[in-house]
C-alpha cells in the first residue's frame, strides 16, 4: 500500500557542448514512493532549497526490478520533471534518490 506511485525515469547517456544532458527512452518504474522534502543546503550566498523529492524504489516490490538511478538522471512524476541529485542505496531492501 505505501508504493502507491508511478514515474518514468531516463538514464543520462551523455553530456552536450552546451552541458545539457541526453537521455535514454523512458522507461515506466511502478511500485515506488515519492515523498516531498524541504532539504536545504548551504550556498555561498546564504541558504537555499535544493531537493523537492525522494524517491524511495524498492530492490523486491518495484517494477521493473534492478533499476540502475545515476546522478543526473530525469525522473518525471506528475508531470513534473526532476533530476537525480544523489541517492542511497541500502541493498538489498530499498534506495532513496534525492531529485531536485
Amino acid at each position: 500500500k505505501i508504493l502507491e506511485h508511478s514515474i518514468t525515469h531516463e538514464a543520462r547517456t551523455a553530456t552536450d557542448r552546451n552541458g545539457a544532458g541526453t537521455y535514454a527512452a523512458a522507461v515506466a518504474v511502478a511500485f515506488v514512493r515519492c515523498e516531498p522534502v524541504s532539504a536545504w543546503k548551504a550556498a555561498q550566498s546564504g541558504e537555499m532549497k535544493d531537493d523537492k523529492l525522494t524517491l524511495f524504489y524498492d530492490c523486491v516490490n518495484s517494477d521493473p526490478a534492478g533499476v540502475a538511478f545515476k546522478k543526473g538522471d530525469r525522473v518525471t512524476y506528475n508531470g513534473q520533471a526532476y533530476t537525480v541529485r544523489d541517492f542511497k542505496d541500502f541493498s538489498p531492501h530499498h534506495l532513496e534518490i534525492f531529485l531536485k
